[in-house]
């Protein structure tokens, strides 16, 4: 898989430290090969093939993936409403079988699913383990819960995702789905599919039949458009950030069909007289810089009250100063890489155009690690005007505003004139003022004196979802 990536060494560290160390090298050495799409368990080839690589370094190679045909989704709906008929009256209890069997696959290849993350998207050990334990958590919930609640299945899910997420949503609503007794038609990102590639071998292996599971990898948007057009789809999910995924929501018309929306915002903190500033700095920073700011949940903004700004901003460029940017493979790295090369060169135009603003990073990181992928320092500005669209607007980069106000009542205004996404949360000892922020902040999550996380709420949602 790979030309000039180091091997790691497995020598030192943790018993998790050696296991992950040892996962890694195998994942990297592993033949080069093609992937299809997969459509009723045939595999199809369209002839125009094209490279994934990694975020890390630029000669790793995962293989070459197939551009999908004109009308493959077609095709792939008509397949799955077929197979619907047949899978949503198999009995429960076998469906729970093959499903709990493919639990005890990833959990005893939990490493393994840890590495593929972090080669194919550069998450550093830690959160590529927290994406493998999240999907974990939602197939071991529904497996519980689907033996007690057995929700009605509607047809044929069309899964839509993208980085932000490359396993922990894509596949915790696909598997909950189909377990539910619903087909899938799943489209993984065309960034980073092998995980979603090697969770189908594992299912096909466990017995899931063909044609429950639907794979197509999208490259330019088209079949994307075509599959959430199709009539026949019963439910559409979109995971993710970006134009593609906003204009979802307008493509469907027909208010029959299901949608769940996991699109990434701003998920933006408040910080009201807080117990401890430099934790709060420690979690902000988390919150706003894990997995380079692209997660689902990652904030992009925060609202300090005036009275607390030099407190908190000493703090934050404290602790965002302890940040380490490089090969996400190494212990001590606390940031990987962006996702690609255009989302690395969108980073620097943004930066660039608010320089004056610019507080902490917002530079590309060049030197013998880094050279081959797509490092940048994260970004971090304040005295934006309110009308900027960094501190109204996702851009699904490693960039946070500080935003200052002088009240409550002008926290609140600008809290609500943000692009939620999925949460929002507040810093405060203060009963009174989290009590208010859940009656003001209009949003549907709410975090409070912790990083941003959705992994609890987002398992009991993808779970419920099914379970109706």
């Amino acid at each position: 898989m790979t030309d000039t990536h180091t091997v790691t060494e497995i020598s030192k560290g943790t018993d998790e430290d050696r296991l992950f160390d040892a996962a890694f090298n195998a994942v990297l050495y592993t033949e080069r090969k093609d992937y299809p799409n997969y459509v009723g368990g045939l595999k199809i080839a369209s002839g125009r093939d094209f490279p994934v690589g990694s975020p890390i370094d630029q000669s790793i190679f995962f293989g070459n993936f197939q551009e999908p045909d004109e009308g493959i989704t077609d095709r792939a709906v008509e397949v799955a409403i077929k197979v619907f008929e047949k899978w949503s009256n198999t009995d429960v209890a076998k469906r729970i079988e093959i499903f709990e069997e493919v639990l005890g696959v990833i959990k005893r290849q939990r490493y393994r699913f840890a590495a593929i993350l972090t080669i194919s998207v550069g998450m550093i050990r830690s959160e590529s383990i927290r994406e493998v334990d999240k999907v974990i958590d939602v197939l071991e919930e529904a497996c519980k819960r689907i033996k007690v609640v057995k929700g009605k299945p509607i047809g044929v899910w069309a899964v839509v995702s993208s980085y932000n997420s490359p396993l922990a949503s894509p596949m915790g609503y696909a598997m909950t789905a189909m377990l539910a007794g619903n087909a899938v038609v799943l489209m993984p990102s065309k960034y980073s599919p092998f995980p979603i590639y090697a969770m189908y071998d594992i299912l096909t292996s466990a017995g899931l039949p063909d044609g429950v599971l639907n794979l197509i990898l999208d490259r330019n948007g088209k079949a994307t458009d075509s599959l959430v057009n199709n009539p026949d789809i019963a439910g559409i999910i979109a995971i993710g950030s970006g134009k593609r995924m906003e204009d979802m929501m307008f493509l469907q018309a027909d208010d029959s069909i299901a949608f769940i929306n996991e699109i990434k915002g701003m998920n933006p903190i408040l910080v009201y007289k807080p117990s401890n500033i430099k934790e709060v700095a420690k979690a902000i920073i988390r919150s706003a810089f894990s997995y380079s700011g692209q997660r689902i949940d990652s904030c992009s903004k925060v609202v300090v009250m005036a009275e607390e700004q030099k407190s908190f901003m000493d703090a934050l460029l404290a602790e965002a100063k302890k940040m380490v940017v490089g090969d996400p493979a190494e212990r001590e790295t606390t940031i990987g890489p962006v996702i690609s090369e255009s989302q690395m060169q969108d980073f620097l135009r943004y930066v660039q155009s608010v320089k004056d603003n610019l507080i902490f990073g917002g530079k590309q990181v060049r030197d013998e690690a880094t050279e081959a992928g797509f490092f940048v320092i994260p970004a971090i500005v304040t005295g934006l005007s309110e009308e900027h669209d960094l501190n109204n607007i996702d851009c699904a980069l490693p960039i946070l505003s500080v935003q200052i106000v002088e009240n409550l009542e002008d926290a609140w205004e600008v809290m609500n004139t943000s692009e939620y996404g999925l949460s929002a949360g507040i810093f405060s000892k203060s009963d009174k003022v989290i009590e208010m922020f859940k009656e003001n902040v209009q949003v549907d999550h709410i975090f409070m004196n912790d990083p941003s996380g959705m992994s609890c709420a987002a398992s009991k949602a993808k779970i419920e979802n099914f379970l109706k």
